[in-house]
C-alpha cells in the first residue's frame, strides 16, 4: 500500500538545516584555521578577525578575541545562509539530494566563486566606502586549497546532512 500525502514520512527539516550547518561550519573554520595558519602563518584569531573586518574594518584587528567572537558569528551565519539556500535549491530541485554528493561538489564550487568573486569584493568595497580606507580593486586571490575546502568541507557535508536529516524518502514519493 503506498503512503498517502497525509501518512508520508515528514522531512526532519529543522534538524537537517541544523546538522547541515553546523558541520559544514565547522568543518569549514576547521579547515581554513589549518589552512591559514600553514600557508599565511596566521593564528586563528586574526583569522576570524579578519573575517569580523567586514563589519568593523581594520579596527576589527584592535579588540582582541571579542571581534574574533564577532568573526565565529559571521562565520557561523554565512554557514547557515549556504546552508538554507541549498535547502530551498533541493526543494525546488528534488534531484540534488539524489545525488548529493555530486550535487555537493557542484554547490561548493558555486559558493566558492560567488564567495571569492561576489561576497569578498562587496565587503572590501563597503568597507573603503563608509571607513575611507583606500578601495583595493584586487580581487582576492583564487587559491586551489580554498577550492577544495569550498567543495569537500561546505557541498558535500550539507548535501550529504539535507539527504541524510532531511528524510528524502517523503521528498521523492512522487517519483
Amino acid at each position: 500500500m503506498a503512503p498517502t500525502p497525509a501518512s508520508a514520512p515528514r522531512p526532519h527539516l529543522p534538524q537537517a538545516i541544523l546538522y547541515g550547518w553546523l558541520i559544514c561550519g565547522t568543518l569549514d573554520l576547521i579547515s581554513a584555521v589549518l589552512d591559514a595558519q600553514g600557508q599565511l602563518g596566521v593564528g586563528p584569531q586574526r583569522l576570524l578577525q579578519g573575517v569580523a573586518g567586514a563589519l568593523l574594518g581594520p579596527a576589527a584587528f584592535e579588540y582582541g578575541w571579542a571581534s574574533a567572537t564577532l568573526g565565529l558569528g559571521l562565520h557561523y551565519s554565512v554557514a547557515f545562509t549556504w546552508t538554507a539556500v541549498f535547502y530551498g535549491l533541493s526543494r525546488r530541485y528534488p534531484a540534488l539530494l539524489r545525488w548529493p554528493v555530486m550535487s555537493g561538489l557542484i554547490y561548493g564550487a558555486v559558493v566558492f566563486l560567488v564567495m571569492f568573486r561576489v561576497v569578498i569584493p562587496l565587503t572590501i568595497g563597503l568597507r573603503s566606502i563608509y571607513l575611507t580606507v583606500p578601495f583595493n580593486h584586487a580581487w582576492p586571490k583564487l587559491r586551489a586549497t580554498q577550492f577544495f575546502i569550498h567543495l569537500v568541507c561546505i557541498g558535500v557535508p550539507i548535501a550529504l546532512a539535507l539527504r541524510r536529516w532531511g528524510n528524502p524518502k517523503a521528498w521523492f514519493l512522487s517519483t
